[in-house]
């Protein structure tokens, strides 16, 4: 050792707690490969304060020496699950060498202590740790049996590939031994850790484990194994072909498993026929799986059957479908032609909210064609207009607004006043609404109203709301549509003229204006002596 490491090694014995924590930082800054640095270091650790054993713990990992086992090995008993943790890493660098000391400790030690040391031996990739880890499948304790496959499922990741091949080797000797054999539960936890060690060399002896005929207990377990296996190519392909079936058995449980594995797959080989069948599992999961996968798929096939889906009972599915196909490009021609032929209102409905996403892929031509049906579907009044004339207000507002416009023109001259209002009250705070408009919706509402002459019911009725509107606007122009129009009778121009009699003033006057027009020209009706009546006060 150099006289400068000499000196920052000596000031870890220094009075001042300062300089020993500075020394055992620059230690760690600098890392030296040194057995005398390791042992001055070591030595420090039994009168440290707990600031200054994280700094000299954390020197120790840095040098990664086997030498710093023994000074280490004390603190696997620390309550303080970071300094555990980190000692477990410390002592892992002594590798194979640390296997007697944790077997002799291990069968006396206390539960907690037993979980260090199982974490520890994992952390290890070497024959003697695995295979001690392996002998500890064979203990009564379940609890401790799972915690050692969890250790080298959180470990195993962290081994080179060669070392992970020779773990894999060494577990399948492991189970190809006659007392493994016997043992059920043994065999499932050795299935276990072929997963979490996840060679593709796996995959055949996991899928025979994994066929019908095997113990159920077993067979679940070989398929959670299988979960962590990476398989690709002709790998994946072939274990694709051989669990598909899976999905259809009668148990979901089985099904979910099998999901599962095939959503690791990072193509899985599926033809649109079994995407088809697997639409229509009877598990909802395999359903679900199904949709998401075609879900991210953008092709020709896939979302014929995704349109297929917005019917589906299944809630999730439909869901799934709409949202797939509204970011799909290539769907937009298939929806288009789904939309204009669909008969059922709520599948119209999803295509219709489906296509708004997709309107800049639309021409004017398809514009056109969808303007014509939503007309043609609102003037027979048949309920799928409403979908159809909400795709085409999202593809050309002013359309729309035609589309209205002529039905409830067409509607009232065919006297259908209940269509022909709910076709020109949704023009109302569209630019569309001038007074023309409004002149022929207030009489459309005119025809459906009850005429009640209370002063309640006239100031709700929305006909003579309209006609106060057009009042407003032109009295002069009001009173002479009013005369002229032939659409209106003896009950219409009573009704209109008393309101605006009921009222003072000019309003007072314009009401007494009609109400004489329908006295002149409808002299021997009740309502003319009722107005003569009324004008003769």
């Amino acid at each position: 050792m150099d006289q400068t490491l000499k000196k920052i090694s000596g000031l870890l014995k220094h009075q001042d707690p300062v300089r020993r924590i500075g020394a055992a930082v620059v230690l760690a800054e600098i890392a030296p490969e040194n057995k005398d640095v390791v042992k001055a270091l070591g030595e420090a650790l039994p009168d440290a304060g707990q600031q200054l054993s994280g700094h000299i713990l954390e020197a120790l990992q840095a040098i990664g020496s086997p030498a710093a086992v023994p000074y280490v090995m004390p603190l696997l008993n620390s309550q303080d699950m970071a300094i555990r943790m980190r000692a477990s890493a410390i002592i892992a660098c002594g590798g194979s060498a640390v296997v007697p000391e944790i077997r002799k400790q291990f069968k006396e030690s206390p539960r907690q202590q037993k979980l260090v040391f199982i974490d520890l031996l994992a952390r290890i990739h070497t024959n003697e740790t695995l295979q001690m880890l392996l002998d500890l499948l064979f203990e009564p304790d379940f609890g401790l049996i799972k915690e050692t496959c969890d250790a080298v499922k959180r470990h195993a990741s962290g081994a080179q590939p060669p070392e992970r091949l020779k773990m894999h080797k060494q577990v399948v000797k492991f189970m190809n031994t006659a007392r493994v054999k016997q043992q059920e539960r043994v065999l499932t936890s050795s299935l276990l850790l072929l997963g979490h060690i996840g060679r593709p060399e796996a995959a055949a002896l996991l899928l025979k484990y994994t066929l019908p005929k095997t113990s159920p207990y077993v067979r679940r377990h070989a398929l959670i194994a299988m979960k962590g296996v990476a398989f690709a190519g002709k790998t994946a392909s072939s274990v694709l072909k051989k669990i598909f079936p899976y999905l259809e058995e009668a148990e979901e449980d089985i099904a979910r498993l099998t999901i599962e594995i095939i959503q690791r797959m990072p193509e899985p080989d599926i033809s649109a026929a079994q995407w088809k069948k697997l639409l229509q599992n009877k598990h909802g999961s395999a359903r679900a799986f199904a949709a998401r996968m075609l879900s991210g798929m953008d092709t020709a096939d896939n979302n014929a059957l995704l349109i297929e889906l917005l019917g589906h009972e299944d809630n999730e599915l439909r869901e799934v479908a709409a949202n797939a196909l509204a970011s799909h490009k290539k769907a937009t021609p298939l929806l288009l032609k789904a939309l204009a032929s669909e008969d059922n209102i709520h599948i119209t409905w999803s295509l219709a909210k489906i296509l708004k996403p997709h309107t800049e892929a639309i021409d004017k031509k398809t514009v056109k064609k969808f303007t014509d049906l939503a007309a043609k579907e609102m003037l027979a009044g048949k309920p799928r207009y409403e979908p159809l004339l909400y795709f085409v207000r999202n593809l050309d507002p002013n359309a729309a607004e035609s589309i209205m416009l002529e039905a409830g023109m067409a509607h009232k001259k065919a006297k259908r006043w209940v269509n022909a209002v709910d076709c020109l009250r949704r023009l109302l705070h569209t630019q569309t609404f001038n007074d023309e408009v409004s002149y022929a919706l207030s009489v459309c509402d005119l025809k459906v109203s009850k005429k009640e002459l209370s002063a309640q019911y006239r100031a709700e009725d929305h006909a003579l709301r309209g006609f106060n509107s057009l009042y407003r606007h032109n009295k002069e122009e009001l009173l002479t549509r009013l005369k002229k129009d032939k659409i209106l009778d003896t009950a219409d121009l009573y009704y209109v003229g008393f309101h605006f009699s009921e009222s003072a003033g000019d309003e007072r006057l314009f009401g007494e204006e009609i109400l004489k027009h329908v006295a002149k020209t409808w002299p021997k009706s009740k309502e003319a002596k009722d107005i003569k009546a009324r004008l003769g006060r």
